[in-house]
């Protein structure tokens, strides 16, 4: 019966891999025409920083899945997770909100409980990277 399931969860593994990869090939090349969009689109090849925003958040997201990606390879290969991976692309999509969020709009108290979640996400990493 557990071989059934272990069988069960490769092939959905499998299927994750793919999915996973087929959305970063193609936020890949939504990033590419979207700053291809942006330079013809202004005057004298300057990009607007809007799009420019716009750019970086979809570029972080990307890394952030080939972050998810490095961690489905490691569950494959050594047939667990190292949790280093798992902080890396919490701290990566902490930072992608970071650098897109709206200073003006942000209450004093968000900001603080993001600085507070970065925090605790750096330690622990810190610590985990030491302990190995």
């Amino acid at each position: 019966m557990l071989s059934i399931i272990d069988r069960i969860e490769r092939y959905i593994i499998y299927v994750l891999v793919f999915m996973l990869l087929i959305s970063v090939l193609l936020g890949t090349i939504e990033l590419g025409r979207a700053i291809l969009a942006g330079i013809i689109a202004a005057p004298l090849f300057l990009v607007k920083t809007h799009t420019l925003f716009e750019s970086f958040a979809l570029f972080l997201v990307i890394v952030i899945g080939l972050e998810l990606l490095k961690s489905i390879k490691s569950y494959l290969v050594h047939g667990s997770i190292n949790p280093a991976f798992v902080i890396e692309v919490a701290i990566i999509a902490l930072g992608n909100k970071l650098i897109t969020l709206d200073l003006k709009s942000s209450p004093p108290e968000f900001l603080l409980g993001m600085a507070s979640i970065l925090l605790g996400l750096s330690i622990t990493y810190f610590i985990l990277k030491k302990a190995n």
